[in-house]
């Protein structure tokens, strides 16, 4: 939608580790300390997302002068293969109920590419 500043942003690796916390942590996190405001917002959480191992984390930044808040789900497929699901909003609409909905939509209904498929 035209001057929505929400954003949804899937990223593909074929190079994560077995471990999505110290992903998060160890391969993520070194990068995001770099933008301008960075502050992570509690711990980077274990969970499970659709059987498989995955990792939650929630950070600051300032993008354009605008305070945003990031939630980042990274998911291990295997193999070194994983996705990260981002969800971006300005700080002062997080708790904004159609940002909780497209989040909720998202992470229920996000299907990773199947193992044989490429790309």
């Amino acid at each position: 939608m035209a001057g929505d500043a929400r954003t949804l942003a899937v990223t593909y690796s074929e190079r994560v580790g077995a471990d999505p916390v110290a992903v998060w942590r160890d391969d993520v996190e070194p990068g995001l300390r770099q933008a301008d405001g960075y502050r992570r917002l509690g711990q980077i959480r274990a969970v499970t997302y659709q059987g498989r191992r995955a990792a939650d984390m929630e950070w600051l930044t300032t993008a354009d002068g605008t305070r945003v808040r990031t939630f980042g789900r990274g998911l291990v497929l295997g193999g070194g293969r994983g996705f990260s699901l981002r969800f971006t909003a300005p700080e002062a609409d997080w708790d904004e109920a159609g940002r909780r909905q497209m989040q909720e939509v998202v992470l229920r209904t996000f299907q990773p590419a199947s193992a044989s498929t490429s790309g």
